[in-house]
């Protein structure tokens, strides 16, 4: 997918960049959100009788969430008939289809200001190791291709 169009469909989904929260902008497109424990996934998305649901793993970070979900919400909008796991970062991934819906995901959370947001410093707190490598490679990979 050409990165035009990507700027197109983000545009889109946060209605002209007015929506910058997640869980507002799945709603908007009619995309289910629930919380549970998924042990080693990070999230996944299903269409469930007709219906786009992200299951976010309820252990991780805030911040690890908001990551996930954009991933699956990437799913959702690009992949909406195709069922997927989020298990961990894995860049590179051979995997066509996981690195579209991470470089969406990398764009969506640039496009809603997430990655400046300085409020998110007080979850650092919550963060391991793990976390912060995962969120380093994620941001490292957001910049890839510009």
């Amino acid at each position: 997918m050409h990165q035009s169009r990507y700027k197109r469909l983000i545009k889109s989904l946060t209605q002209n960049y007015t929506l910058t929260d997640l869980e507002k902008i799945a709603r908007s497109k009619k995309i289910i959100i629930l919380y549970s424990d998924l042990n080693k996934e990070g999230g996944l998305y299903k269409l469930i009788d007709k219906n786009k649901v992200i299951i976010i793993n309820n252990r991780l970070s805030y911040y690890h969430q908001q990551i996930v979900l954009a991933h699956e919400i990437a799913h959702a909008i690009l992949h909406p008939h195709e069922s997927s796991a989020f298990t961990s970062i894995g860049i590179p991934k051979k995997d066509y289809k996981e690195n579209e819906a991470n470089l969406f995901a990398c764009k969506l959370l640039q496009a809603i200001g997430f990655w400046e947001n300085e409020n998110l410093c007080i979850y650092e707190k919550e963060l391991t190791k793990a976390d912060f490598k995962f969120i380093e490679t994620y941001r490292k990979y957001c910049c890839e291709g510009e």
